[in-house]
């Protein structure tokens, strides 16, 4: 799809608003949010199932302008894609991120990882312009008890991310820790050469912080030694407003 057409379509938004970024490096930052509908991922432990579909009575489905529009009101050029799933394949949703780029906010995507970042012959597909867009990825590596582990396409997606990028492990385990480990491990080269920030976060309710803070604890030495940007990272929205709370 081009720029072009893009413009022509509608796209299933679930909500947007203005808060502060609840986790990862941008943790504290004011950044308006964009939630599109529609998940290919069935998460058992998901905070946003009401994003699962793409059709219902409390989605609106808006042109690409009128997303700016709404945007531009919050006087915010820190914006933050998320859903449901952005990046899935053969929608039209995909190419948000893009179009709000091109318009000039600085945005990140927070993708499940089960989908393929953009490629340089996509983003040029889109726009000839896309060269010097403000794009950056918060990538999901699922762990085993998502039950989505056989999703990930990591392999892939790694190649494709830069310094301000990050992958993100939810763990419900210390199974899931010594699985992203060995994720780690396979990848240490690629992930110390980008520079990225690999963040560590416990499925709410679940696992204790501390149980990771133990754990990077003990596997520090492995992550100086490799030049790993390794780090613990909570959910803060859900220490500042109800844990189920929406549009916060």
């Amino acid at each position: 799809m081009n720029l072009q057409q893009f413009e022509q379509s509608r796209i299933p938004i679930i909500e947007i608003f203005n808060s502060v970024s609840g986790e990862g490096i941008t943790a504290g930052s004011v950044m308006t949010f964009v939630r599109v509908a529609g998940c290919n991922l069935r998460c058992n432990y998901c905070d946003t199932k009401y994003s699962y579909n793409e059709f219902g009575n409390d989605i609106q489905v808006l042109k690409p302008n009128e997303v700016v529009n709404i945007l531009e009101s919050y006087n915010c050029k820190n914006v933050l894609c998320t859903g449901g799933e952005p990046l899935e394949l053969n929608k039209v949703k995909r190419y948000l991120p893009l179009y709000l780029a091109l318009k000039g906010f600085k945005v990140r995507i927070e993708t499940n990882g089960s989908c393929p970042l953009y490629s340089k012959a996509e983003l040029n597909d889109f726009s000839e312009e896309t060269n010097v867009l403000k794009l950056n990825y918060a990538l999901d590596v699922k762990c085993p008890d998502s039950e989505m582990s056989n999703f990930n396409i990591y392999n892939e997606n790694f190649k494709l991310l830069g310094t301000d990028d990050e992958i993100k492990f939810i763990a419900g385990s210390r199974s899931d820790l010594k699985f992203a480990f060995e994720i780690i491990k396979g990848h240490r080269n690629i992930l110390s050469q980008t520079g990225i920030t690999i963040n560590f976060s416990p499925v709410f309710g679940k696992l204790d912080a501390i149980e990771i803070v133990n754990w990077l604890k003990e596997n520090n030495a492995y992550f100086e030694e490799y030049k790993l940007n390794v780090r613990l990272s909570l959910q803060i929205h859900k220490f500042i407003w109800p844990p189920e709370a929406r549009g916060v």
